[in-house]
């Protein structure tokens, strides 16, 4: 499994409701799906120890090779939350 993140968010309820304008439909995770509704990746909001938010994108194992779109999502994401985007190297 390959993720993504957008790192260093400062309000979880702006991401939430970011997460739903970009990915409307599902919850807990969000879903980007496949033009068949297959899921390319999972999107949930995490902190990590320091309690930094920020935003894991999980690409499904069937949907390796659909990084830029993930990435995409994540970089509109961040468009709007501000934050970097990062990768799981």
């Amino acid at each position: 499994m390959k993720s993504y993140f957008l790192e260093g968010l400062l309000d979880e309820e702006e991401a939430r409701s970011a997460l739903l304008e970009v990915l409307p439909g599902q919850t807990y995770p969000w879903l980007l799906t496949s033009d068949t509704g297959d899921p390319i990746a999972y999107f949930n909001i995490d902190k990590n120890e320091d309690g930094v938010i920020c935003v894991q994108a999980d690409i499904s194992g069937r949907h390796f090779s659909e990084g830029d779109r993930v990435l995409n999502v994540l970089h509109t994401l961040q468009r709007r939350l501000g934050g970097t985007v990062l990768d799981d190297s």
